[in-house]
Parts: structure tokens; C-alpha cells; sequence
């Protein structure tokens, strides 16, 4: 298994390096496929990534936490689209695998005909828009003990489906990542996402939204994460930085924020990429909050829930 993972990630990393020219990409809500927590501050999380939801982060942080969790998240996305995800770690015979499935919806989208004599474009209805990915993870810890201790690597398998109205198309993907702990107060992270197939509608083909992340975590206290990350979508010629940083008050109540930069400031608003959030941990059981402000397009409430058994 040492030797796929290793394998995976030298043949990804040339096609990441390579890839130029800004384009259009399909499943572009892969790039929002997160858990509440991760959004909350700031989408900079594939460095710390010890929950279930680094099957969506970064596969390598699933080897980084014991036991078994099952998490749930939804919200009410922009333009009233609906997006909801699952995830769920556990060990099975001394290996650690994980689960993911994301899922957006955008209903009653207006279908227009042609202009007619009268210059007037006729209404023929509504259709709908749907798309699911589904995670299957693995991740292995001190993968690499022999070369560098205390880093360990994951990947998962990606299965996506798009519809729009009676079109479809489908696509599979690979995300690979690493884990390095430093020290006990630094983890460095590097991940390559959605490297795969391209979504076929019709006559037209879009590749997937390539995307390299670096990560970093500083934990300044036990109560005290701080995390950056530096997103580069190939395809997109999209660069993203962020940080983020969450405060544990007793290891029951956190408070969350982060700042996304890239976005377009100028027509959103000056607090767009902004978030802030907190989560509350009881026993096994925790709720996680984020708020993202986007201007003119409205705010996005996003809530998350999990379960530790």
C-alpha cells in the first residue's frame, strides 16, 4: 500500500506542476466540499484535519485520530441552492478508512426558448440542477518512517455526478495528501485534489477543478490552533490564501474565524471572504457553526453535527 501511495503522488505532482492556461471547470462544488468546522475558519484546515471531515481536506488527517465518527452538515447555499455533506472514519483491521459523500442542489431554475417574432423569450418551465461526489479514503500513519518520520499520507477515491435538467455527465477523480508533524506544535500539509477524468454534457468537456494546497498549524497552546493554506487552482489560474485560528474555552466551547483572500471584493463587498463560526462539544456529541458574509448574494449559514463512538 506504501508503494501506491508514493507511486500516486509522484505521477500527480508533474501534472499539477505542468497544467497552465486559464479555463472553464465542471463540479465546481467540490471546491466548497467542507465540513462546518473547516469553513468557519477560512477553508485553511488540510493541516489539522483531525476529524472525519479530512476525508474532504485532506485524506492524511484521518490517520491522526482513534475511534470512529460519523458527521452531518447542510446549508442553504447562495441563489437558495441546497448543499449537504456526510463523512464517517474508523479503523477496519489496524487500517484507517474513511467516507464521504457532498451533495448541492439548485431547484426551480427558469428554462427559456428562443427569442420569437415579437422579440419576446418564452418560459418553457422550470428544471432542476443536482450533484453528488462520493469519498471512499485511506490513510496510513509514518508512512514514510523509513525516509522521514512522523509524516503520514492518505488518498481517496472520487466518484462525481452532475445533472442539469435531462443532461448528465460523470467523472472520477484521486485526492492525495500528506501529513508531516514537525513538532508537537507544528503540522505541514500538502494536497492534490480532484486530479481526474473530465465531465462530458452533451458535445462539451470540462475538467474537474485541480487544486494544490499547502497547509501549515501552529498550535500556540492546547487551546489554541492557527492554521494558513495557499489554494492554486490550475485550471481556474486561481490563487486563494487563508488563514484561520479556533480558541477551545474548557474543550467544550470553541469560537472560530478566518479570512479567505481572492475573492472579488469589489463587486461583493469588502467582507466577503470573511468567516467566523464556533462549535460545542458535549461528551461524544458536537455542533459546529460557520457564517460566511457575500454581499449582495445574501449569507450562507452553514451547520455541522457529529457523533464520537
Amino acid at each position: 500500500m506504501k508503494k501506491i501511495i508514493i507511486s500516486i503522488v509522484a505521477l500527480m505532482l508533474p501534472t499539477a506542476v505542468f497544467s497552465s492556461g486559464a479555463g472553464t471547470t465542471a463540479a465546481n462544488f467540490l471546491k466548497v466540499s467542507m465540513n462546518a468546522r473547516a469553513i468557519a475558519m477560512g477553508g485553511a484546515f488540510s493541516a489539522l484535519a483531525d476529524d472525519s471531515g479530512a476525508v474532504f481536506s485532506n485524506p492524511a488527517g484521518l490517520a491522526g485520530f482513534s475511534g470512529q465518527e460519523l458527521g452531518f452538515g447542510f446549508t442553504t447555499y447562495l441563489e437558495g441552492s441546497k448543499m449537504g455533506n456526510i463523512s464517517y472514519a474508523r479503523d477496519i483491521s489496524g487500517n484507517r478508512f474513511g467516507f464521504g459523500m457532498t451533495a448541492l442542489n439548485i431547484s426551480g431554475i427558469e428554462k427559456r426558448g428562443l427569442t420569437d417574432n415579437t422579440g419576446i423569450v418564452s418560459s418553457l418551465g422550470d428544471f432542476d440542477s443536482n450533484d453528488v461526489a462520493l469519498s471512499f479514503a485511506y490513510a496510513s500513519k509514518d508512512s514514510f518512517k523509513s525516509v522521514l518520520e512522523n509524516m503520514d499520507s492518505g488518498f481517496a477515491l472520487k466518484f462525481i455526478k452532475s445533472t442539469i435538467d435531462d443532461s448528465s455527465a460523470f467523472a472520477v477523480a484521486i485526492d492525495a495528501g500528506i501529513l508531516y508533524r514537525a513538532s508537537e506544535k507544528m503540522n505541514v500539509s500538502l494536497v492534490l485534489q480532484n486530479l481526474g477524468s473530465k465531465m462530458k454534457y452533451e458535445e462539451e468537456s470540462d475538467p474537474l477543478p485541480l487544486d494544490l494546497k499547502v497547509g501549515m498549524l501552529y498550535r500556540s497552546s492546547n487551546r489554541l490552533n492557527l492554521t494558513a493554506e495557499l489554494n492554486q487552482y490550475f485550471i481556474d489560474e486561481k490563487f486563494y490564501p487563508s488563514f484561520g485560528g479556533e480558541y477551545w474555552f474548557r474543550d467544550a466551547f470553541a469560537l472560530r474565524g478566518g479570512y479567505k483572500f481572492g475573492y472579488d471584493t469589489g463587486n461583493l463587498g469588502k467582507e466577503v471572504g470573511l468567516s467566523l463560526g464556533f462549535g460545542i462539544k458535549v461528551s461524544d456529541l458536537g455542533v459546529d457553526y460557520a457564517y460566511l458574509p457575500f454581499g449582495d448574494l445574501g449569507n450562507i449559514h452553514r451547520f455541522g453535527f457529529w457523533l464520537q463512538f
